[in-house]
This record gives structure tokens, C-alpha cells and sequence, in this order.
């Protein structure tokens, strides 16, 4: 990748922190926080579909790719959605635990799936800063929910 176009990936990468940083400050300046809280859980969903729909490009575009690496691209989305299902039976709490530890998950499978791959390494690094305050703020939701 140009370095031109890792900075644009990067800036919107962070960019893309902006709808967890409002939701997560509506939620704690009690500006429709329940409403706020399931709209940063529903965001969260979705960011874990896009995580795996880049996983799933990469498998489309590589033709000594596995079905399981195309497998494996379906399990963020799968797990959003079931977490989303799971909030009609359960708190919010559990919900932003899920989401939270799928998040986390997922950054462990990307670091071992792209181990030893040096022009991967700034999307490794990028991924751990966006995956770890998105799950910073995740963790934040679920105290101020048990309050």
C-alpha cells in the first residue's frame, strides 16, 4: 500500500472512533443513555461486520486462500448480529461484554492471521490502538449501566 493511502486508512480508521466517542459521552451525560448505550452497541455490530468483510476481501482477492479463511471472515458479523438478537432476552450489560470480547477476539485473530507479514504490520498497530479504545469505551458503558 502507497504511503499515502495507509495515512488516509489510518485517519479514517480513527474517524471511525467518533460515533463510539458520542454515543459513549451521551451515555454518560445521561442524554437519552439508554437509547445512546444500544446505539453504541448497534455501531459496534457493525464494526465488527466491516472487521470481517476486510478479511473477507483479502480471501476474495487471494486465490491460494482456504475456505476457512473465508469462514473465519464470517464469525465477526455472525457474533454482532447474535449479540444484537441476544439484547430482545438480556441487559445491555451482557450485550457490551460480548461485543467487547469479540472485539478483542477478533484483534487476536487478525495479530496471529497476519503474523510474520511485515507490510501488515502498520494495520496491526492501527488495529490495536482503534480495537483498545473502542474497548476502553465499551468497558465504560458496562460500569455506567450497572449504576
Amino acid at each position: 500500500m502507497k504511503p499515502e493511502q495507509q495515512a488516509f486508512a489510518e485517519r479514517l480508521g480513527f474517524a471511525g472512533l467518533l460515533p463510539f466517542l458520542g454515543f459513549a459521552v451521551a451515555a454518560l451525560l445521561g442524554l437519552h443513555s439508554a437509547a445512546a448505550t444500544l446505539a453504541f452497541a448497534q455501531y459496534s455490530a457493525i464494526i465488527l461486520s466491516f472487521l470481517g468483510g476486510v478479511h473477507w476481501g483479502i480471501a476474495m482477492r487471494d486465490s491460494s486462500a482456504s475456505n476457512a479463511q473465508l469462514g473465519w471472515s464470517m464469525v465477526p458479523s455472525v457474533i454482532g448480529m447474535s449479540a444484537l438478537l441476544l439484547s430482545w432476552f438480556t441487559s445491555v450489560t451482557w450485550l457490551l461484554a460480548l461485543l467487547a470480547l469479540t472485539h478483542l477476539f477478533w484483534l487476536n485473530y487478525e495479530r496471529r492471521r497476519f503474523d510474520g507479514q511485515q507490510n501488515h504490520d502498520w494495520y496491526i498497530q492501527l488495529r490495536r490502538q482503534l480495537t483498545f479504545t473502542v474497548v476502553a469505551l465499551h468497558v465504560i458503558l458496562i460500569i455506567i449501566s450497572w449504576s
